[in-house]
Formats: C-alpha cells, structure tokens, sequence
C-alpha cells in the first residue's frame, strides 16, 4: 500500500501520541498505513521523551520539524492519497484504509473519507451546539455519502487534519499555494478554501458509526483558541511527568467507544511498567 501515507502531527504529547500509535495500529485490519510522525517540542524534556517514544516503536517514521511546510510536502510528495491524523486522535473501531482508498477513486465526487463522523456525532464539541445529520446515501457495508455544503457544524468541515483521507491531487494546491507554519496554521487554509471544491467536490464519505475522535484534554499551543479541557491533571506538563515515571495510557478502555462528537473529553486512565533503560 506504498500510495499511501499516514501523516500524524504532533507536538508535547508523547503520551497522547502513544496512545494514538496504539489504537491505530490496533483498528487498521493489518494493513501498512506507512505511519510518519511529523512532531515538534517546547523543550529538552519533551524532545527527550519522544526519543524513548522512538524506541518504544521502531516500526513508526518519526521527522522531526525544521520547517513545518517544507517537511510537509518532502513527506507527501509522490503518494496518491494522505491520511492526516493527529496526536490526540484516538481510534476506537476497525477500519480499512484499501476499502476507503477504492472509494475515492470510484467516487469521483467525494472530496474525502472521514474517520471522526457518523450518525452518532450529534454534537459539535467546537462550537459547543447541536448538529442535524444531514441526508446520507448508503454506498455499502456501513459506508455513508453526504453533501457537506449545506450541512450544520462539523458536518459542514470536509478538510480537516485530525482523521481524515484524501485523494492527494486534490489538496495539492492548498499544501503548495499557502502558507502556513503549524498544522492549526494549514486546516485554516483548507477551510479557506472550500469554496472551489463547491461544484466539484460537493460530497464527504464516513463510516455510519464514526470510529475516531479527538480527545481535547488539553492544549498545546496559544495561537489559537480551539476548545480544550483545563484540568491540570491532564497539561502537558503533568503528563509528560507521567510519561517520564513510565506512564502510559490505557488503550483497551476506548476499544468500541462510541463518542457524541468529533472532540469529547474522556477521562483516561494511565498504568505503569517499566521502560528499557
């Protein structure tokens, strides 16, 4: 599966990141996802926590960022198709990145596949408000089809880079024609741009039961003012405390988790082991 590959940001949040590794490996029915973290930190701490995060998988590229765009694009180059996820993503269901793929391809309508969508995410946690599901055509297995353009809240945010697949060619020029330093940064620009995917690209694919969503325990970074958790139990500094006292998040608590929303605060809970120093 060499068209494809798997972009995971990620930035002070080794122990999210673990976390996300574990589940997506977990729920990817054995196909090569051809895994690349593109990551950045705050401080020696945090670049030294995510060196042991390198260890404890060697079967993960790992990039560290010199400059965010640059990177970006020298890691997306050549591949037909970009699965963007990013470190506070937690997996819960199987998927398949091949069937999802196929889709795509057949589907020339489709603007994209989103992993953090379904009839269950009534609720948009961003916007702290209710959202209709919009009208789906069932396409197969439990596959749905919907126009995005006049759906309600996140329904309505076809470009995204928290859990979703695209057909590269068609976000090239945004990767390319912008600019922009972060991953906030760069989803901004895709929103900025969906006006002329409109008549083109008026249709987004999920699964019926959404089997990702994002777990906003905290923030990284105040250059934006997306919604987050402010428990100090949860900042990065305390669990790159945990982390460092070899902490790790619990994966098998989300396995089947059905969230409410693409972003829900879910408690985690964290076991200790030893690492291999």
């Amino acid at each position: 599966m060499n068209n494809l590959i798997t972009i995971i940001f990620s930035y002070d949040r080794c122990m999210q990141l673990d976390l996300c590794l574990n589940t997506l490996k977990q729920h990817c029915n054995n196909e090569d996802l051809n895994i690349n973290v593109l990551y950045n930190c705050s401080n020696y701490s945090h670049d030294e926590a995510y060196k042991l995060l390198i260890r404890e998988h060697p079967d993960i590229k790992f990039h560290k960022e010199k400059n965010f765009k640059q990177d970006l694009i020298k890691l997306v180059e050549g591949y037909d198709y970009i699965f963007f996820v990013t470190d506070d993503n937690i997996v819960t269901n199987d998927f398949s990145a091949n069937e999802i793929m196929e889709l795509l391809k057949t589907e020339t309508k489709a603007l994209g596949f989103s992993l953090r969508l379904g009839v269950n995410t009534k609720y948009c946690y961003s916007l702290n408000c209710n959202q209709e599901i919009p009208p789906c055509v069932k396409l197969k297995n439990n596959i749905l089809m919907f126009g995005w353009a006049n759906g309600q809240a996140d329904f309505n945010y076809p470009l995204e880079v928290s859990s979703s697949i695209y057909l590269t060619k068609n976000i090239m020029h945004i990767l390319y024609g912008t600019e922009y330093e972060n991953p906030n940064d760069l989803e901004w620009n895709m929103y900025q741009c969906l006006p002329m995917f409109i008549s083109t690209k008026p249709l987004l694919m999920c699964y019926e039961t959404s089997v990702a969503f994002c777990n906003p325990i905290n923030r990284v970074k105040n250059t934006n003012t997306n919604r987050s958790s402010n428990y100090s139990k949860y900042s990065t500094s305390s669990l790159l405390t945990e982390w460092e006292n070899c902490g790790r998040i619990e994966y098998s608590m989300f396995e089947g988790f059905i969230s409410n929303a693409a972003h829900q605060e879910v408690d985690i809970e964290i076991k200790y082991g030893e690492n291999d120093e």
